[in-house]
């Protein structure tokens, strides 16, 4: 029986030309449905036991929103741990086609799989170190495994689009009937605004925000009728504004005007694309970098946004939060304390525990912003793994929109959302929002499918969409 070809002439860059015709005897390009709808409830039960409360599975609802974090669900052990066995047998199955995509993927991910792991080693608690990483490879490896089954031009969205808005449709329900727990009763900006199914407000706003971006990417790519997208696109945002999450909304509209500048920029003007782009990309670099000081006299080129607002730099009045971590990260500020070691929760033996006196009795659960999250954690070591990830993400991004415009507008939205959604909120390999790891991990490996599926296209000469067994 003839063997399967070993594609080793396809892989490479995404710029790498097609190969000679494949050998008369390799077998036929085919479509790949296999597994599709495993992958599809993998990662619905990963996005739902990540977002919602695993108190609300198992009837103690009234301690939904306790975030000391000490003592580890069983529940939510065992999903973990099923979603990891499962994608491991995926990935056994599947191994051929997995050696492919992780060659595939950007390589600054891979940089972090390896350094998180390797904190353990100068850890300030590598018990915490370790048990983060579990959670996070149990993200990684169901996204990994995602990529493998019945893929597709449009999979990515398609598996998430319908889910994210199941998510807004339930959190409007659950908040009418039972608001004492979908609206928060803070004071400030916290009273009345809502968290839906998820823990926190600001977590509902960035679930919102997915929302929108989806639904308006379906319209603007002709992949739904506006009559069918516009209802969703106002819940989407309706939820964004009963969040009350500025991050969220700012980062939306953004996302939004992006896109649309793609769709309506005339053909003379696509070119340009490419530096339109990465100037808007490298203005968000600057902004999270001025923040963190590490450009002396940046800060100066951002005080017409912050007049523009009406609010200080932070977006959000977090400098307290910023300064007390940047306290710490300057005991370790090469690698960083470990992944995860630092929000342990508001016990005694956690430095995070500063917070309760520092803040009077207020304990954050997170530094408010993604890039100083990551040097907190891992120093100015991961802080520039960071930089090349997100270099990466964009190239990649770009490289796919030379043959697929609406897929590349996409995942180019989708940086922005989280990029500038990282300048007051911590979602970069942060466990607290490990939803948003989920879609952003999700994204990195569809990306890079999107890109591996190309290439082989080209290798096989065939125009038509499939897969390769």
């Amino acid at each position: 029986m003839n063997r399967p070809l070993t594609l080793r002439s396809a892989r490479g860059s995404p710029r790498a030309q097609p190969q000679a015709t494949p050998p008369a005897n390799s077998r036929p390009w085919v479509p790949d449905s296999r597994g599709s709808l495993i992958a599809t409830f993998m990662v619905w039960v990963l996005i739902v036991y990540l977002a919602v409360p695993i108190q609300y599975f198992s009837g103690d609802m009234d301690v939904a929103g306790d975030t000391s974090m000490s003592v580890p669900h069983p529940l939510a052990r065992a999903i973990k741990l099923g979603l990891l066995a499962l994608s491991t047998v995926i990935l056994v199955w599947r191994s051929r086609l997995a050696w492919f995509e992780l060659r595939s993927v950007n390589p600054f991910f891979w940089v972090f799989m390896a350094l998180v792991p390797l904190s353990v080693l100068w850890s300030i608690d590598p018990s915490a170190t370790m048990n983060r990483f579990v959670s996070l490879l149990s993200i990684v490896s169901v996204c990994f495994a995602f990529a493998l089954l019945g893929w597709n031009r449009t999979r990515f969205q398609d598996v998430l689009r319908p889910l994210v808005t199941t998510f807004l449709i339930g959190s409007i329900i659950f908040g009418i009937l039972y608001p004492q727990y979908a609206i928060e009763v803070g004071e400030g900006t916290l009273k009345d605004s809502w968290r839906g199914l998820t823990a926190q407000k600001n977590q509902f706003g960035m679930l919102s925000s997915f929302g929108a971006v989806f639904w308006l990417h379906a319209w603007f790519n002709n992949e739904k009728k506006w009559w069918v997208a516009f209802p969703w696109i106002a819940l989407s945002f309706i939820c964004v504004l009963l969040s009350r999450s500025s991050t969220s909304l700012m980062a939306t509209i953004l996302s939004a005007l992006f896109m649309l500048l793609v769709m309506v920029a005339p053909s003379n003007l696509r070119r340009f694309m490419p530096y339109i782009v990465s100037a808007f990309a490298i203005l968000v670099v600057v902004y999270a970098l001025a923040v963190l000081n590490i450009i002396p006299g940046t800060s100066l080129l951002l005080d017409p946004i912050a007049e523009l607002t009406g609010k200080d730099m932070t977006f959000s009045n977090r400098a307290v939060i910023w300064d007390i971590i940047k306290e710490h990260i300057q005991l370790a500020p090469v690698f960083g304390s470990g992944y995860g070691a630092y929000w342990t929760g508001p016990l005694p033996s956690s430095p995070s525990y500063a917070f309760l006196a520092r803040m009077g009795g207020f304990y954050p659960t997170q530094s408010h912003n993604g890039y100083l999250e990551i040097v907190n954690d891992l120093g100015f070591a991961g802080l520039i793994c960071l930089l090349g990830y997100l270099v990466f993400w964009v190239y990649q991004s770009l490289q796919l929109m030379k043959f697929d415009r609406g897929q590349g507008m996409l995942f180019l939205a989708l940086f922005f959302q989280q990029a500038i959604t990282n300048l007051s909120e911590s979602t970069w390999l942060a466990i607290n929002s490990a939803f948003a790891i989920a879609v952003a991990t999700l994204a990195t490996f569809s990306l890079s499918r999107s890109l591996l599926e190309q290439r082989l296209r080209e290798y096989f000469r065939q125009p038509g969409r499939g897969g390769v067994r």
